[in-house]
């Protein structure tokens, strides 16, 4: 009696599968036990049929792993636990089978099935993406699949991205996907006709998640804003300076500076230096260390065929120096233009009309070469350009995820802005997807830009209510939109005796990356938050340095410091001096160092009257006639723009300096300077003048 019952179901499951002779795999089995787990109340019966159908399948299937053997006893015990209901035993299993054999791409399938059934869905989420990166054409379904668990747990950007994927590959023949793809496809029409509907709902989440809690648009007004187009702006890490582009009546394009001294100060706009002329300077962008800026210069004989070409340079209070046109390599015959640098300078996104593109405006990607060289450019491919126009690029800070304008795009009106990720998996970027409303509307918006806190956010748009024209827009979102959190970090190369700088060496990282410090012995890198960098140089006459640095968590409204401080060699030391004669009277020579602290009131650079005072004191407890050397260090806090802060500093150390003069300290060494801010700690004891008088007394 039971053979016979058995024997009647394993015909039903033959006659389900649409195979009179053909006896499918246990893993195929499966697949349709978890399908009907989820879709009818006939569980039991409906394995125990599928279950019979697997017990005659002979295994004929090569297995990788430590322990083939172990692994498909596991998924046996599996299918048995499934078959029978037991959904959490047969989980088990399966990732005990997993364990044995790391390259079971079947138990990877199944066990991602079996997971979302028990609404483990990161687990779930994690056995599709081993099952994808294993066999992507293992089975086209469960791209569906993912980007349900995806929807289901709040990743809208990842749900929306594989639901297109599963619409993308309807494209393919069936047979692409083997047995599988042939056995689900009953699921798969189903899923199709959903498609629709799944795809409008993850992007209405998406609009609302990506930016819930966005506070109301703020227009930056008056003197940002003007009656001529205002666009592409680019922020100072601690947002108390912006460059930006302004366009008159005329065409002309120009790059002005706006500046404040706190947030709630307001703004004033100069000239961004010398560079401007009567032919256009578009879009420009910062390395977030604040030194090197890139930018568009057009109609000059620099650049090519008189068209448009990305420069670069260093960037001063005064303006832009050592202007240098970026190469044949990089720049093209045609309009090249809105370069957007990665947060340390070595990537960098650029809208171009060269030939080879996919129509109108295309994005272009290159990376910079250790000797100064670009790379050959790369188109960023279908899933970013389109037969439009897509332009003004912006890369976030920890360099996943671009955002850019667009006209080809599905688009709430003239111009919008998109974004798109890059998936480390396909190496390529991901499907781009609107910003929507508010950022976008039913008129332009181009230039977007996030500040170095990851959560203020800035965009062109010529919308009604503006100034003019186009007009630049901030808000702020409640989470931060740039990804996984990055230090901003500052490193100095110095002698640890005399301190001095150590220029152009090459610092070496332990990820690979190179590094070469400039005049003052500084470099900078984005580095991971909260993970330590390994750091290594090699330097003549310097010992060998290595030492593993900690990155905390920072505000980047100013750099990291860290110090690489390197040894000198030392050479051997000289023959003591002979001995002095008996008759000779000896003189003892002592030196020593005395240090006085002023401490200066916010914002000021003169001396109080309490001030005054204590450096008399320690002046009258000095013999002008003893001093050898004196060093008058200034500091400031970190309120305000580094530059700034630099000259404030240097205005303190001078005063100081002064005092001393005037009371009879004036030696040939003597060391003034001004370092500019100081960040952690209280701020009162940052704002200072360090001074220290070295004394030979005999």
């Amino acid at each position: 009696m039971h053979s016979y019952f058995l024997g009647g179901l394993f015909m039903a499951a033959q006659a389900f599968l649409g195979r009179s002779v053909f006896r499918p795999p246990v893993e195929t089995v499966l697949v349709y036990i978890l399908a009907f787990m989820r879709s009818t109340h006939y569980l039991l019966l409906i394995a125990s049929l599928f279950f019979a159908a697997s017990l005659s399948y002979a295994s004929g299937q090569t297995y990788r792993g430590n322990n083939p053997r172990a692994a498909q006893e596991a998924f046996d015990l599996a299918t048995e636990a499934l078959t029978e209901g037991k959904l959490k035993q047969g989980i088990k299993q399966l990732r005990r089978a997993i364990v044995f054999d790391t390259n079971y791409v079947a138990a990877f399938r199944i066990l991602a099935q079996a997971e979302a059934l028990d609404q483990n869905y990161p687990a779930a989420a994690t056995a599709y993406l081993e099952t994808i990166r294993q066999d992507s054409n293992y089975s086209r379904l469960m791209y569906y699949e993912l980007g349900d668990v995806y929807y289901k747990i709040n990743r809208p950007r990842l749900a929306l991205f594989y639901l297109r994927k599963f619409e993308e590959l309807q494209e393919k023949p069936l047979i692409t996907f083997g047995l599988p793809g042939e056995q689900e496809r009953p699921d798969e029409l189903k899923a199709l006709q959903e498609l629709g509907n799944r795809i409008q709902a993850v992007s209405i989440t998406l609009d609302s998640s990506q930016f819930i809690n966005l506070t109301e648009l703020v227009n930056l007004g008056p003197p940002i804003n003007s009656p001529s187009n205002d666009y592409f702006p680019f922020f100072y890490n601690n947002q108390l300076g912006l460059l930006f582009t302004r366009q008159n009546a005329q065409g002309d394009e120009d790059l002005l500076r706006g500046r404040r001294r706190t947030l709630e100060s307001n703004w004033s706009v100069v000239r961004a230096g010398s560079i401007n002329t009567r032919t256009p300077e578009g879009m420009s962008t910062l390395v977030r260390d604040g030194e090197r800026v890139y930018f568009t210069l057009c109609g000059r004989e620099v650049t090519a065929d008189g068209d448009c070409d990305i420069f670069r340079g260093i960037y001063r209070d005064k303006g832009v120096e050592d202007i240098e046109n970026l190469g044949y390599e990089l720049n093209s015959h045609k309009w090249d233009s809105q370069a957007s640098i990665s947060c340390d300078g070595r990537k960098l996104f650029f809208a171009s009309f060269r030939e080879g593109g996919l129509g109108g405006s295309d994005l272009y990607y290159s990376e910079l070469n250790f000797d100064g060289s670009w790379t050959s450019p790369r188109n960023l491919g279908p899933a970013v350009n389109t037969p439009g126009d897509e332009e003004a690029p912006f890369l976030s800070t920890d360099g996943r995820t671009l955002f850019f304008s667009s006209t080809g795009h599905a688009n709430l009106g003239d111009q919008d802005i998109f974004m798109s990720w890059w998936d480390e998996d396909r190496q390529d970027w991901t499907i781009a997807i609107n910003l929507g409303p508010p950022i976008n509307s039913a008129h332009r918006e181009l230039g977007f830009h996030l500040a170095a806190d990851g959560q203020t956010g800035y965009f062109a748009s010529n919308r009604p209510g503006g100034q003019g024209g186009l007009d630049i827009y901030e808000f702020s979102l409640s989470e931060e939109l740039s990804g996984e959190p990055i230090t901003f970090v500052s490193g100095y190369a110095l002698d640890s005796i005399t301190r001095e700088p150590l220029a152009n060496q090459t610092v070496q990282i332990q990820d690979g990356s190179r590094f070469t410090t400039n005049d003052e012995g500084r470099f900078f890198i984005c580095y991971l938050a909260e993970e330590t960098m390994g750091v290594s140089m090699s330097v003549e006459d310097y010992r060998a340095y290595q030492s593993d640095f900690y990155i905390p968590l920072w505000n980047n409204a100013t750099n990291y410091r860290i110090e690489l401080l390197l040894q000198p060699l030392s050479e051997p030391p000289p023959p003591p001096p002979p001995p002095p004669p008996l008759d000779t009277v000896r003189q003892q020579v002592t030196i020593l160092q005395r240090d006085h602290r002023v401490l200066f009131r916010f914002d000021e650079a003169t001396l109080t009257a309490l001030q005054r005072e204590n450096l008399q004191l320690f002046v009258e407890s000095i013999d002008p006639a003893e001093v050898q050397n004196v060093s008058i260090i200034g500091y400031s806090d970190d309120i305000g723009e580094s530059e700034y802060n630099v000259e404030l500093s240097e205005q303190r150390a001078r005063t100081v300096g002064a005092f001393l003069r005037e009371r009879g300290i004036s030696v040939d060494q003597v060391n003034i300077r001004g370092v500019g801010s100081i960040s952690g700690g209280q701020r009162e004891l940052n704002r200072r003048v360090d001074l220290q008088v070295t004394i030979k007394r005999e």
